[in-house]
């Protein structure tokens, strides 16, 4: 239990206490209260806490606070009858969206944190924040509360002096409960009493917490937080139960009643709970979890298993900040089953392009391999565009995903990247379709003369007098050489220059993979250079293989892989595109 000594405060709400680390709009560091994002007291720009993962998880709570808060606003602002037909979302973003940018505060949010004040206090007797107050196991046992810090982050405690290398500020323990609640590792965790699934006194292991099977998504604005908010708000979100009136399903962990140490009423002891939406998603309390403080820190913490959410997340669809992917195997002829997709650690852009952008009907898919589904927020920011609300032409997006050790019982890394997507990419009309087609095929070329690559660095195997394997080293370099030039390229694709763009980027991959080529022959020494015969028939002729004859051929390879680089019969001169990739 804590330790309510007179060192210790009786509180810590986190709306008025500082514990989000974040950046302000003049680029200084801040550590701000809930209410001091909303009330504009500070006008914050974005979170910046100790990992990519904690700011994503911090975010989320901050969404399902402003979900929440418009979605009640705009239930009570209908008429009872002919709801949604009274209801213009487009109308609802533009006059919100100005309102926050113009006044740098959110009225509706303030009041609706009013109501829930008490429910936001870390160190609650009663009604602890995202906790459970009387957790406790049948031994007693507690543990270092270290174990709500991921084992990506390994030298937060151990590069810390005296006092702080094993315990952790009220601040600090806020941010990690929420991390921990979004993103820990599958596992043994203790056996709460009280908790029916506990055998032996242990937890079994349920999965990781929800944001850890995502593919985490956000758009950021550089407007501010508050305008960030907004745009990673989708109709799902919001409207759709608020033009109903049906406010009870969807809520945040704030709202329900307080959790104890068993899996949430309704649940089913083995498959878990179902999700019930957005803010559910976004506060999911995978874990049951109790801090104990002593001399003013946190110190200990009991860590175990919380709400399960059954099948793997199979058709989970309620999470709006990211893609779902097609499982054909576990499909039947009844139902299609999708899972949240995380995003790639290596080969980002090229293997998670298609999560972002795909839709139904694009090359490429058929009723047995069928699209991906994309983050929602993004298909409504395309519908928002398409429809005048959204001037913006490139969206700014930060994609977070945890990437875990063996069977997800550990942390292995935290990884991030930042891109800018263009808005016309996700537009399902004839214009996005022939811009998402030329991205989409961008990709496949670089695939293309990424194997090329590899086989001329196999081939090469072979002319210094070696057996042949596949170059897979020498693709995974020209995809990683490219990745960053292709980031840029993505963000000036649209409409007006497609055919123009499609061109240049062929170009670019021709001329890297070039380059990289002469590396590989430098690297294959004089042997692959003079080269030998194989394949000799019965008469002793065979087949020159050399670092020049295998260049020629790869030359061709690519001619075949890329064919914007082949200059038509009218038309031989390509330096123009070629010199405007490096514009």
């Amino acid at each position: 239990m804590i330790d309510n000594g007179d060192t210790n405060p009786a509180t810590f709400n986190l709306l008025d206490e500082p514990w989000i680390r974040c950046m302000d709009m003049e680029g200084n560091p801040r550590v701000v209260s809930i209410r001091d994002i909303f009330d504009g007291r500070v006008r914050v720009a974005k979170i910046v806490g100790e990992s990519p993962t904690q700011d994503y998880a911090v975010i989320r709570v901050l969404l399902a606070i402003f979900w929440r808060a418009h979605a009640q606003e705009i239930s009570e602002a209908l008429p009872t009858s002919r709801r949604d037909d009274s209801f213009d979302w487009g109308e609802w973003f533009e006059e919100t969206r100005e309102s926050l940018r113009g006044s740098g505060r959110d009225d509706v949010v303030l009041d609706y944190l009013e109501t829930y004040e008490d429910r936001f206090d870390l160190l609650d007797e009663k009604q602890p924040f995202m906790q459970v107050a009387d957790l406790h196991t049948k031994s007693g046992e507690t543990k270092s509360v270290s174990m709500i810090v991921p084992e990506a982050a390994g030298a937060f405690f151990t590069m810390r002096a005296a006092e702080e290398r094993e315990s952790l500020s009220f601040a600090e323990a806020a941010r990690w409960l929420v991390h921990a609640q979004a993103y820990d590792y599958s596992g043994i965790k203790s056996g709460a009493v009280g908790d029916e699934r506990v055998t032996g006194g242990r937890g079994y292991p349920i999965g990781t917490g929800w944001s850890g099977q995502t593919g985490g998504t956000l758009i950021l604005s550089p407007y501010g937080l508050l305008d960030t908010l907004i745009l990673n708000t989708a109709p799902e979100a919001v409207n759709q139960s608020a033009t109903a009136r049906d406010l009870s399903g969807d809520l945040p962990v704030w709202e329900r009643p307080q959790d104890s140490a068993a899996q949430r009423p309704g649940s089913d002891p083995k498959e878990g709970a179902a999700p019930q939406g957005a803010a559910d998603l976004a506060t999911w309390q995978s874990r049951r979890i109790r801090l104990h403080v002593e001399g003013g820190r946190v110190r200990r913490v009991v860590l175990a298993n919380g709400d399960r959410i059954p099948a793997a997340g199979k058709n989970a669809f309620g999470d709006p900040m990211t893609p779902y992917r097609y499982s054909p195997n576990q499909s039947t002829q009844t139902e299609d089953a999708y899972y949240p997709r995380p995003y790639d650690e290596t080969r980002t852009m090229w293997k998670s392009l298609d999560a972002l952008v795909a839709v139904t009907g694009d090359a490429g898919f058929t009723k047995k391999v069928k699209a991906p589904v994309r983050p929602a927020t993004l298909s409504n920011l395309a519908y928002l565009s398409a429809d005048g609300y959204l001037e913006t032409r490139v969206l700014d997006l930060a994609l977070v995903s945890m990437v875990y050790g063996p069977n997800e019982s550990s942390v292995g890394t935290t990884f991030s990247a930042s891109i800018g997507l263009p808005l016309a990419v996700l537009r399902t009309d004839d214009t996005g379709t022939r811009v998402r087609e030329a991205v989409r095929t961008a990709v496949e070329k670089t695939r293309a003369a990424a194997v090329s690559v590899g086989w001329f660095a196999g081939q090469l195997l072979v002319a210094a007098g070696g057996d042949y394997k596949f170059g897979a080293a020498a693709a995974d370099r020209l995809y990683a050489r490219l990745e960053p030039s292709f980031i840029d390229w993505l963000a000036t694709v649209d409409a007006e220059n497609v055919d123009k763009r499609a061109r240049q980027w062929q170009f670019a991959v021709l001329e890297e993979a070039l380059d990289q080529a002469v590396e590989l022959v430098r690297g294959a020494g004089q042997k692959a250079i003079v080269g030998r015969i194989t394949d000799a028939d019965e008469k002793g002729h065979g087949r020159i293989v050399s670092a020049g004859t295998l260049h020629q051929a790869l030359r061709r390879r690519l001619n075949k892989d890329l064919p914007l680089t082949v200059p038509e019969p009218e038309d031989q001169d390509s330096t123009e595109e070629k010199d405007e990739v490096h514009a």
